[in-house]
């Protein structure tokens, strides 16, 4: 018998400590509570035995009650029970807390006690609920003179304060522990006359035993089904909107979940309920930082920052010389504005003319030409015909280029090198002394002797085209009769192409 009784306890035990934790909006319970009274507050003139004291003891104390659920933490609570209990004649002192004996009573109390009253629980996501107590009370009391069996009635009002604690066993029953602080505030009826218990009647509380009680008790509540709440939002299912809602969400009038952030976490479940608009959070609400530099992944437009680098509210490091490379890893820190820079952030010279890329005007300056500040050759580029024939003096008869024309070359050739993207057409020509025929090759070679000088100085043979025109009178500049027109028709031009 012994080992079963202490099975039937540890499963009321493991059934209680699984129960869930309920609201106690719609709710209606009807229980019953008791302990005891003890009685309070004697009047400053009471002197029914040799001394003003409370001489009526602790008595025994049963209830009924209703209850009603008006919100998930209030309770209105309608109770009616029965006390019973003596005083002491023999006494010199308090009685209130003295258990009930009926030895020495010269008198017997009954009463039937009403209240209404309401409650706040509070933490009611727990099964553990603390709560408080405010109402009134109606009191029906007799007392019976224990030698001539008289008796007499009187009613009072009175005011109740006090607290407790509830705990749910299961979603329909509650036990709860609570004291109660009854206080006298208006006498509706008596017939106690002068002289039976006290000096005067008991319509004045200076005549009285007792003005007041205190209720220790404990009670047991169940609860009927009446408005189900499936999910347990504290919205009966029949006006639940949304009657799947997670278990410790807040909830509107409708039963619906609160998500006063907008982050897509239910308020009551977010750890973080102020989080700013857009901003992505985890599954607690909590915006995410994954470079933990304090700025928030959905603003943070630098999201790989090393730990401990100090950040904008951008959540980028600093770029003292606005190079794009963050001065953490920056190995060149005072580049110029503009300057191209590498991934450690110096600067780049891709012609290596000395002249840094995004300041450098001319970026493609082939290797050892000079430049200027810009980044641009110092050489002139060619543009236009160019005319050779007061530094190219051919004799009659000849191509060969003389040493004065050689530096008017060079200089042409420096020139093509600065600037590789110009082609140049070398035309020949000569005058009408000898055969048409040998004209034209002389014509020709004067314009290949000037290309093959071109190449020795360096310049690619694919740039250069050239060209002969013999005697052709239409491209003669000046008189044939003349030793000085000759030597003008006997010429190499140069002209540029692009």
């Amino acid at each position: 018998m012994r080992s079963k009784a202490i099975l039937v306890i540890l499963s009321l035990a493991i059934l209680a400590a699984t129960a869930d934790a309920r609201e106690w909006k719609n709710k209606i319970g009807l229980g019953v509570r008791g302990v005891g009274v003890a009685p309070l507050f004697d009047g400053s003139d009471f002197y029914k035995f040799d001394d003003a004291y409370e001489p009526f003891e602790m008595g025994w104390y049963g209830a009924v009650e209703a209850r009603y659920g008006l919100t998930k933490n209030i309770v209105l609570n309608f109770s009616a029970g029965v006390v019973k209990t003596y005083d002491d004649s023999t006494a010199t002192g308090d009685q209130s807390f003295s258990w009930k004996d009926v030895d020495n009573a010269s008198a017997h109390l009954r009463g039937r006690i009403y209240s209404l009253t309401g409650s706040y629980y509070f933490r009611t996501e727990e099964r553990f609920q603390p709560f408080v107590t405010l109402g009134l009370g109606i009191d029906h009391w007799r007392l019976r003179e224990r030698r001539g069996y008289s008796t007499y009635d009187v009613t009072d009002m009175n005011a109740k304060l006090g607290a407790g604690l509830s705990y749910w066993l299961f979603d329909f029953l509650t036990v709860d522990f609570k004291a109660v602080l009854s206080y006298g505030i208006a006498n509706l009826d008596s017939e106690v006359p002068e002289g039976v218990y006290g000096p005067g009647d008991w319509t004045e509380w200076s005549s009285r035993p007792f003005r007041g009680y205190l209720e220790p008790s404990a009670g047991v509540t169940f609860y009927l089904g009446g408005n189900p709440d499936a999910d347990k939002d504290g919205v009966s299912d029949k006006k639940d909107r949304c009657p799947g809602t997670p278990q410790g969400a807040v909830v509107d009038d409708d039963g619906c979940p609160l998500d006063t952030d907008g982050d897509g976490v239910f308020d009551g479940l977010d750890r973080c309920p102020n989080s700013p608009a857009g901003v992505k959070v985890d599954a607690y609400g909590c915006g995410l930082d994954s470079d933990g530099d304090g700025v928030f992944d959905t603003f943070d437009d630098c999201p790989n920052t090393p730990e401990g680098v100090a950040v904008n509210d951008r959540g980028c490091a600093g770029d003292a010389d606005g190079d794009g490379v963050p001065d953490y890893k920056d190995k060149c820190p005072d580049t110029p504005a503009r300057v191209k820079v590498d991934a450690d952030g110096c600067p780049l010279d891709s012609d290596k003319d000395g002249v840094f890329d995004g300041l450098d005007k001319c970026p493609g300056t082939p290797a050892d030409t000079e430049v200027d500040a810009t980044g641009c050759p110092k050489i002139k580029k060619i543009i236009g015909k160019i005319t050779l024939r007061d530094n190219v003096k051919y004799a009659s008869g000849s191509y060969e280029i003389s040493e004065g024309s050689r530096q008017t070359l060079d200089s042409l050739a420096r020139s093509m090198k600065a600037y590789p993207e110009t082609e140049i057409v070398i035309s020949g020509y000569c005058d009408s002394t000898g055969p048409a025929a040998f004209n034209q090759t002389l014509s020709e070679n004067r314009a290949k002797a000037v290309a093959d000088y071109m190449r020795g100085q360096g310049v690619e043979g694919s740039r250069m085209t050239t060209r002969g025109f013999g005697e052709d009178p239409k491209y003669f500049i000046a008189s044939n009769s003349t030793a000085d027109g000759r030597q003008k028709n006997r010429r190499v031009e140069i002209e540029s192409k692009k």
